[in-house]
């Protein structure tokens, strides 16, 4: 305390009384856990301990015969050559010297003795993810006398499914754990199989680091187990859709072609915010303490109160033109080459008679697709034409309603054609996205 401190009085424990207090360590490795010495968990199961004295006294002898026995031989000259010495110099050495194992040259104690396998083999031989959960197991065995760990990574060394095994073992999922596991993780497999009630993120700041309990946050158990990676991050940008997340992975991907950071350098983690429960999850992970944001369409107006209470807590909204989803911004906004690129990769996604269908469907007849790519070329594509074009690659299921299919085509046609946009707003949103991204 400080009151013993400014009297300069101290008291220390005793080893009996420490290790009854200390909590069992789970590092990188558990192999000074697999066999009895100081501090180890297999003192802590019982108070038996091997007395080994006679019989490594035993072995030592016989050891010392069977290697005395070969030596003579293998070190015949410089035998000689000292007993000649010895001779001539008057050296008492008892008779014939002899090559001997020295009995005090290898100290034997009970931290030499170890857990092994029928097959001989030391148990510290298995794998790193074996020792660390064989480790956790008998920690379990023991937690009425010793009832805490500590577990640093507790990924190191094991599959996804031995880390729920572990988590298991630890006690995670009963209703009254046996032991007090304090564990680090950067494991998604850990964070979705732990509820928000056993986790806190621990995050740097200018004053040191803070611990937030998700527990106080409310209603956030399902968006923690959908987006575990996402909890892991220190922005997240909740994305209105499949499209979305593609097209900002895709120029995450031309940046980095032109050494710019990478969103998981920048800490930044992208989530399918799936249409109408943009906002709820948006709202989640802001309860949650993260930095967070959302780029959503313009096209419909359903999110109401909902945004507003999450630009209110501080969010940041990123949308289009009004009136504009994704696809109707790309097609309003790309130069002709651009968009004529992005409707050539329609059709080799989707063939060209189904593009041909959908021109023709939205438009009543009035464009197709020949035509529409005949004014591409020469390079005259009107206001009309693009809108259609939009409309059209929304028909169905779309043109690009796929993570992979927008991140190449923001990869491959979007980023090479930004600096050459001819309208709306698609270059000012993704500037505007990416400075934020780039300010964590």
């Amino acid at each position: 305390s400080d009151r013993a401190a400014a009297l300069g009085q101290s008291r220390s424990l005793s080893w009996a009384d420490r290790v009854r207090l200390a909590p069992t360590r789970l590092g990188q490795s558990g192999e000074h856990n697999l066999s009895w010495k100081r501090g180890s968990i297999l003192n802590k199961i019982s108070e038996e301990r091997a007395s080994a004295a006679s019989a490594i006294a035993q072995a030592a002898r016989d050891a010392r015969i069977a290697f005395g026995d070969k030596a003579k031989d293998q070190l015949g000259e410089a035998l000689a050559a000292v007993q000649t010495t010895a001779g001539r110099l008057g050296v008492p050495i008892a008779g014939q010297v002899q090559a001997l194992l020295d009995a005090h040259g290898v100290n034997f104690t009970g931290g030499t003795i170890s857990l092994h396998g029928e097959d001989g083999v030391p148990l510290r031989g298995l794998g790193m993810g074996s020792v660390r959960l064989l480790v956790a197991g008998l920690q379990r065995h023991i937690a009425g006398d010793a009832p805490m760990i500590l577990i640093d990574e507790l990924e190191h060394g094991l599959e996804p499914h031995r880390i729920i095994r572990l988590l298991t073992e630890l006690g995670a999922k009963e209703t009254t754990s046996p032991l007090q596991a304090f564990v680090t993780s950067h494991s998604p497999v850990a964070v979705r199989e732990l509820s928000v009630q056993q986790l806190h993120v621990v995050r740097s700041g200018p004053i040191g680091h803070t611990v937030s309990w998700l527990g106080r946050a409310g209603d956030i158990q399902g968006t923690v187990r959908m987006f575990p990676d996402a909890l892991l991050a220190r922005s997240v940008l909740v994305c209105e859709g499949a499209s979305e997340v593609g097209l900002i992975r895709g120029l995450d991907l031309a940046r980095q072609a032109i050494n710019r950071r990478s969103l998981t350098a920048l800490g930044v983690a992208l989530v399918d915010g799936g249409g109408d429960t943009t906002f709820t999850r948006a709202i989640a992970f802001q309860q949650m303490g993260y930095r967070t944001a959302v780029l959503r369409d313009s096209d419909i107006a359903v999110h109401g109160d909902l945004e507003a209470g999450f630009l209110h807590g501080g969010g940041q909204v990123f949308k289009w033109t009004d009136g504009h989803a994704l696809e109707d911004e790309l097609f309003m906004s790309l130069s002709v080459g651009g968009a004529k690129l992005l409707l050539e990769r329609a059709i080799d996604l989707k063939e060209e008679s189904v593009i041909g269908d959908h021109i023709r469907s939205v438009s009543q007849n009035a464009y197709q697709l020949e035509t529409v790519r005949n004014l591409a070329a020469f390079r005259s594509l009107d206001a009309a034409t693009r809108a259609m074009l939009g409309r059209a690659s929304r028909v169905r299921k779309g043109w690009f309603k796929s993570v992979s299919t927008m991140e190449a085509i923001a990869q491959e046609i979007i980023a090479p054609d930004l600096h050459q946009t001819v309208g709306g707003q698609l270059r000012t949103t993704i500037d505007t996205i990416f400075e934020w991204i780039d300010h964590v």
